[in-house]
């Protein structure tokens, strides 16, 4: 018998009509002979709303009390969820993360999945009961609840099935799949059946709100077989699958650009030269948890260089505390930052050897009068940042430049919910 793990999202629960609709879903798998674990995701809007209730009280709201509020809006998901298959006759049992022994390791509002205890889940699957377990949330060594950051729900799910050895993780939400960019800003994007892993994680690295990026590494460290689907296109859904192969055979393919506008960008000004520049200046940023992106080292002028990045929005006020700091005390003369920037990134496999892609891109953006304030490259992804304002602009004369809307990829449907 098959058993996948099905993650559903905050839209797809969102209110009692959705639960109905999730579990007329999961009764019809059941009825296909598959044995089901469920990962609920809070429903919408109330990580937001528990958030605003912790900020009324507390400016700033201490973070391991701010983590116990908020894995409530999961739990409320589950019991209800659970509740409402018992109402159609299906036994179910929900689970928090201490109930499974998921554990997890670092801050209290990124923390990362270490281990799992299925035993509960494997014996519940023995005796025919769904198990419905709280996503996002994990215990650290002291006991206490961490949070696995925004999106944590998708790792959850992609960790509870590479620890039950399950024949597919399916992670539902409210778009049928991955496209070649956001649908809800560009209708002509086209929808992939297929992606590798590795493209993926740069679509997800990029901007890409459809999968969690760390969901994505998980899923390829461990080889789980992974698919995004819609909760509300029914049962000819098929989605977008992920393995470890490429998407395509064709050296020149693409296959997306993507927009971030939750970045922000710090410039450490005049640093003096001197050997791993970059541990010195941004290795306690890493420490802290802070994920940095794009960095870019540009040589001025006696001796000295500055040193640009970026981080997540969130991070900035904590990363500029960090940043002065250390950069005051070797000398650099000053940071600078901004808030309004946003990130365009361009993958697929046609960049390891198709370098006119890059200048396309870049001519493109001059045809719009879009200045290009950083730009890095990996194997098979080009970043650049420009100011936020250009951010949709760009968006959709890149894609139109090159040639997404004429590839043979599914069209998107003429309305889209909201992520």
């Amino acid at each position: 018998m098959s058993l996948w793990v099905l993650k559903f999202g905050g839209t797809s629960v969102g209110d009692s009509a959705r639960i109905e609709n999730v579990a007329a879903l999961i009764e019809r798998h059941r009825r296909s002979g598959i044995d089901l674990v469920i990962v609920v995701s809070a429903m919408a809007g109330e990580t937001d709303r528990l958030i605003a209730l912790a900020q009324r009280v507390s400016a700033t709201p201490d973070p391991r009390e701010l983590a116990a509020l908020i894995v409530t809006g999961e739990q409320t998901s589950a019991a209800l969820l659970a509740l409402t298959l018992h109402a159609r006759g299906i036994p179910s049992h929900s689970y928090t993360a201490w109930q499974i022994g998921l554990e997890a390791r670092g801050p209290h509002n990124e923390a990362e999945v270490r281990a799992i205890d299925a035993s509960r889940l494997r014996s519940d699957l023995q005796s025919g009961i769904v198990p419905v377990v709280c996503g996002f949330q994990g215990i650290d060594a002291s006991g206490d609840y961490v949070t696995l950051g925004r999106g944590g729900s998708d790792t959850t799910a992609v960790a509870l099935a590479a620890a039950l050895g399950a024949d597919e993780c399916q992670i539902y939400t409210d778009v049928d799949g991955v496209y070649t960019a956001d649908p809800r800003l560009i209708g002509t994007a086209r929808r992939h059946d297929h992606l590798s892993y590795s493209e993926m994680l740069e679509l997800a690295g990029g901007g890409a709100k459809v999968l969690e990026r760390r969901s994505v590494e998980l899923a390829g460290r461990h080889r789980v077989p992974l698919r995004v689907l819609s909760t509300f296109e029914g049962e000819g859904s098929f989605g977008t699958r992920f393995t470890g192969s490429p998407h395509a055979v064709n050296e020149e393919s693409l296959c997306g650009v993507t927009l971030s506008q939750s970045e922000s960008e710090i410039t450490i000004l005049g640093v003096p030269e001197q050997p791993a520049l970059a541990a010195i200046l941004l290795g306690p940023i890493s420490a802290a948890g802070i994920e940095i992106d794009l960095i870019v080292q540009n040589h001025a002028r006696d001796g000295r260089v500055d040193l640009g990045f970026t981080v997540p929005r969130r991070s900035l006020a904590d990363t500029l505390a960090l940043v002065r700091e250390r950069a005051g005390a070797i000398g650099a003369e000053g940071v600078i930052s901004s808030e309004r920037i946003a990130k365009l990134s361009l993958v697929g496999l046609g960049l390891k050897s198709h370098p006119e892609l890059i200048a396309r891109l870049l001519s493109t953006l001059a045809a719009e009068s879009i200045s290009v304030r950083m730009m890095a490259t990996a194997e098979i992804k080009v970043s650049v940042t420009i100011p936020e304002e250009d951010g949709k602009r760009a968006l959709i004369s890149v894609h139109r430049a090159l040639g997404f809307e004429e590839r043979g990829q599914k069209p998107s449907p003429r309305k889209k919910r909201s992520t």
